[in-house]
């Protein structure tokens, strides 16, 4: 008698026999993965799950560990600035989804701080991304537990793209390919937002935001989200496969 898989895992292998593509970047050990080798038990806890984690906690680290809002601004949110209170602490306000910070889709606008971004970091040593994290000027130390700064620093070294070669910056429009990333949808994401990505609705009635308007309107963050996930929130993450898988499913979700 044939087994049956559970529903989510075998969306899960529907989208990776689909796709057919894994990262292929080397990571760095993340925190407990050193010494382990070949020897290291199936079911240990990867780089590539850390480093999405990293891309959670970038995104809005309050959802990721459950933690109490900050109360106030962040101090070193500039004057600048038109943002106030909690949303300040998130990493992305600052440093933008594009994550090139006053340089990409934040010099202007109501996410504008005039801060750079983080793509300077790309290759760093994580542990020294682990140190400026941990400086006065991010004012992190007490917020953010050691392991989850470890989690978030390998992503700013090993989980950033270039977002200028998958994303038109003028005209918004994702460089994938529509059919590809619509299979991929349709076995990973349909299950959660709909075969016409409506199921899921962002704002509260009568507004309406869904992942094609959210793709739409900032690929950027779409991009973010479908590589590590929605913080606080039990999505599928595809950071272990190919970048532009990914960016396929942006192009999809476009059409939405």
């Amino acid at each position: 008698m044939t087994k049956i898989l559970n529903p989510t895992l075998s969306l899960m292998v529907a989208a990776v026999m689909t796709v057919g593509g894994a990262l292929t970047v080397p990571l760095p050990a993340a925190a407990g993965d050193e010494g382990k080798g070949a020897a290291g038990h199936a079911h240990d806890l990867s780089n590539v799950w850390a480093m999405a984690r990293g891309g959670q906690l970038y995104d809005n680290w309050m959802a990721v560990l459950e933690a109490d809002k900050p109360k106030g601004t962040h101090p070193a949110y500039p004057k600048a600035g038109k943002k106030k209170g909690a949303s300040t602490w998130r990493c992305k306000e600052c440093h933008g989804w594009d994550y090139m910070g006053k340089d990409g889709t934040y010099k202007s606008g109501s996410h504008y701080t005039g801060i750079k971004g983080v793509r300077a970091m790309v290759g760093m040593d994580v542990k020294k991304i682990h140190g400026i994290i941990m400086d006065k000027t991010h004012a992190m130390k007490n917020k953010i537990p050691h392991s989850a700064m470890e989690k978030l620093a390998l992503f700013l070294s090993k989980g950033q793209v270039d977002n200028d070669r998958y994303i038109d910056r003028k005209s918004k429009v994702a460089r994938g390919n529509v059919k590809r990333g619509a299979a991929i949808f349709q076995t990973a994401c349909a299950i959660c937002h709909g075969f016409d990505g409506k199921e899921i609705n962002f704002k509260d009635p009568p507004k309406a935001e869904y992942v094609g308007t959210v793709c739409k309107k900032n690929p950027w963050e779409g991009l973010h989200k479908i590589r590590f996930g929605q913080p606080g929130v039990a999505m599928v993450a595809l950071a272990a496969l190919d970048i532009q898988t990914a960016v396929d499913v942006v192009a999809y979700c476009q059409t939405v």
